[in-house]
């Protein structure tokens, strides 16, 4: 079986998601520390089941490849769009109501 560019990119590419998926799970459990018993805290737990889905899909997009499914790989290039699209929606959203919160709190300590 040899493998040509494409299936290293690929590989490289979700191993490369993978490691920024495991830090950003680390650096959401650092900011629900951040807010204890707040209900940011709570709306940081949807985004967290999120990058756990985007980081088994990568480790699944990985074993697809080395099987070579190419028609499960399409399948799933189109959901990563799609939920991908909700994931920056999602957080964007988030960080919105995150800075709201902050200011709000902020101003009426004033």
């Amino acid at each position: 079986m040899s493998y040509d560019w494409n299936f290293y990119l690929g590989v490289g590419c979700s191993i490369g998601g993978i490691i920024f998926f495991v830090y950003s799970l680390i650096l959401i459990r650092k900011i629900k520390k951040l807010f204890p018993g707040s209900s940011v805290t709570k709306k940081w737990m949807l985004r967290e089941f999120l990058i756990v889905i985007f980081l088994f899909g990568y480790a699944f997009n990985i074993i697809f490849l080395i099987m070579e499914l190419t028609a499960v790989l399409v399948f799933m290039t189109a959901l990563v769009y799609i939920f991908g699209g909700l994931f920056v929606f999602v957080i964007i959203k988030l960080v919105y109501n995150t800075y709201k919160t902050i200011l709000l709190e902020y101003a009426a300590k004033e």
